[in-house]
């Protein structure tokens, strides 16, 4: 993988609500490949239907922008019209919020897959003002996208725009927004098809504009007859590539992401079956695609109109109800457990410390909404049975009351009231599992998608997740540490011992490998690790949770298990729950710092990353919760 570039744009899209699947997809794959960018979503749509404080990224609001016609706009404009009309409009709110930094807009179905060099380059070093890609680089007279179709479509796609914050820019930005107030329309005989061909005259009108013909950008439809795209032979070979060059971002274009054979909307020429390596790209971003959400965000109506006249956009249900009764009556009728599909759960995937205090300097104002909600939720006055809220349990199913009291609580609120420690609190009145446990089983199923037959190891035996799990894989095997007198894979009194430093499973025999707050209680957790990896097939999954500090980089490590067998403490010895021995508890030897992350590679896993989660809906709470997925590579 090439090296991480430092960002030297802000970024954003626009997408309505029932985009932000695609989103989020474009959000990660950028942040993977520049891990301190900026990155807004301008959501053309209503503000409501989805836990927005929920997201790992900021949200410009219509509201936010500035439109003068707004009002007329949406009655005016059809879905396509009206989201590509905004640009203009969220240019200049980041310009106001980022004086002086040069902006990079990229549409929602943008896949981004290497490091942006040279936008980086031409933006920090090549003074440029205006980057814009043309959709062909050479004639096409041959294709089913010639020439003649960008004469109508316009020399450039708006997929794609970076322009910087100068005084001529701002100007010409504005005469493009006023433009944009009325003739962001798509009247290919008149001549006009949304903003593309008032872009054409960019280049004339921003001195420093600069031309981005390398083949890796903006990779799509219209030129895929002049370009060659080769997926890497194996790991070591390096990422995609586009004509020999490195393919720096896919843009798939009216993309059929819910249909089997149609590779876009806009296209007849290229059928799935047919495009070879593009196919295999095709079907990786669909995956991603679907984790990400997309069964859910397709379904919200959208809220304006759809051709100014008609009330509906096609590709939504066709109430124009807000969301929230749509989710509302789904769960009435038929109760959304993870086995009928879990909701989306938003996360944030980081991969290192750098990464995470990016994203926490960019999303301070969301989490201070997200204290304050906290906050509202706990009472003024509240017994040692603690209290009640509600949210949605997708283990179980529905709406439930869920359970919070003050046991680990360290901190306090400003104005002296304790604050509870939520990551071990807010357990369902149905299933009985806490935030931590519902949060990992949704997260589980939503990245790993565990199939029935699989073979799934979880380090405990003695809970109800272990029995919840039981009841519904065939195949899962649960253990308790019972002490270093017994034998791994020993049954005793109805319970297997297994010692995570040396399982008695044997190599590659298992698909899925659980593990929830148990690594702390381990001496030599990078031990386990690599007995986890060694026990996993290709291709298997270790997903587990653990405390964790993500303002450390090295490891907190509290007590040390000495070769003679003592026990060295650190630090004031602590103890946590233990379901084989309530009285004595487990020692906890340490707390997680971001070189989990290198303990994982450096045993063998790969992918290895950390998703960190908030949500209102589903009441997961707290600071910096997270699950660490890493995979064993095929």
């Amino acid at each position: 993988m090439e090296p991480a570039v430092a960002p030297a744009f802000i970024a954003f899209t626009i997408c309505s609500r029932n985009f932000l699947a695609q989103a989020q997809v474009l959000h990660d794959s950028l942040r993977r490949h520049h891990p301190g960018v900026h990155f807004y979503v301008a959501l053309c749509d209503e503000p409501t239907g989805v836990d927005f404080d929920g997201l790992p990224f900021d949200i410009l609001r219509m509201s936010d922008l500035g439109i003068p016609q707004l009002a007329q706009m949406t009655e005016r404009y059809n879905i396509t019209e009206l989201n590509t009309a905004i640009k203009p409009f969220a240019f200049l709110t980041l310009f106001d919020r980022h004086p002086g930094a040069a902006v990079a807009y990229f549409d929602p179905d943008i896949w981004v897959m290497s490091p942006l060099e040279e936008l980086h380059t031409l933006l920090s070093d090549g003074g440029a003002d205006c980057v814009l890609t043309p959709h062909l680089c050479e004639p096409a007279e041959y294709a089913e996208m010639d020439e003649s179709k960008m004469l109508r479509f316009g020399i450039y796609n708006l997929g794609f725009c970076a322009l910087r914050d100068t005084a001529t820019v701002r100007r010409v930005a504005a005469w493009w927004a006023r433009r944009l107030e009325t003739h962001c329309i798509i009247d290919l005989a008149a001549g006009f098809f949304v903003d593309q061909k008032w872009a054409d005259l960019l280049p004339a009108f921003i001195e420093h504009t600069a031309i981005l013909r390398h083949p890796g950008y903006n990779v799509a439809y219209w030129n895929l007859a002049q370009r060659t795209v080769r997926a890497p032979a194996e790991p070591s070979a390096g990422g995609w590539k586009v004509n020999g060059a490195p393919l720096r971002f896919f843009h798939f274009s009216g993309s059929a992401v819910d249909e089997d054979s149609s590779f876009s909307r806009h296209s007849q020429q290229f059928r799935t079956e047919a495009l070879r390596d593009v196919g295999t790209l095709f079907e990786q971003y669909r995956s991603e695609v679907r984790r990400f959400g997309r069964e859910d965000y397709r379904r919200i109506p959208y809220a304006f109109r759809w051709n100014g006249a008609g009330q509906e956009n096609e590709h939504s249900p066709s109430s124009l109800q807000d969301f929230t009764a749509v989710k509302g009556a789904a769960a009435s009728s038929r109760p959304l457990t993870i086995e009928a599909r879990a909701p989306n759960l938003p996360v944030l995937r980081a991969r290192s410390q750098g990464e995470m205090s990016a994203f926490a300097a960019d999303l301070a104002p969301k989490m201070a909404r997200r204290r304050a909600f906290e906050a509202s939720l706990v009472p003024n006055e509240s017994g040692e049975a603690g209290f009640t809220v509600e949210g949605q349990c997708v283990v179980c199913g529905g709406t439930r009351p869920l359970q919070v009291n003050f046991n680990y609580a360290t901190g306090r609120l400003p104005d002296g009231r304790t604050l509870p420690n939520w990551r071990e609190h807010l357990a369902c009145t149905g299933c009985g599992l806490g935030n931590r446990l519902r949060a990992s089983l949704h997260l589980l199923w939503q990245e790993l998608r565990p199939r029935q037959h699989d073979r799934i190891y979880i380090t405990e035996q003695v809970t109800p997740l272990h029995d919840w799990l039981r009841q519904r894989f065939p195949f899962v095997v649960g253990s308790e540490y019972l002490g270093p007198g017994h034998t791994p894979g020993e049954i005793v009194d109805g319970l297997r011992h297994e010692d995570v430093h040396r399982l008695s499973f044997p190599d590659a025999g298992l698909d899925l490998i659980l593990s929830f707050d148990v690594l702390e209680h381990v001496p030599d957790a990078r031990q386990a690790l690599a007995e986890f990896w060694r026990c996993l097939k290709p291709g298997g999954s270790l997903l587990f949770t653990a405390p964790f500090r993500e303002d450390l980089h090295s490891h907190l490590v509290r007590a040390v298990l000495r070769p003679d067998g003592s026990i060295e403490h650190l630090m004031e010895p602590e103890f946590h729950g233990n379901p084989v021995d309530p009285e004595g508890g487990s020692l906890c030897f340490q707390y997680f710092g971001w070189k989990i992350i290198e303990d994982l590679s450096a045993v063998g896993f790969s992918d290895a990353e950390g998703l960190f989660y908030w949500s209102a809906q589903f009441m997961y709470l707290g600071g910096a919760n997270s699950v660490f997925i890493a995979r064993k590579p095929l």
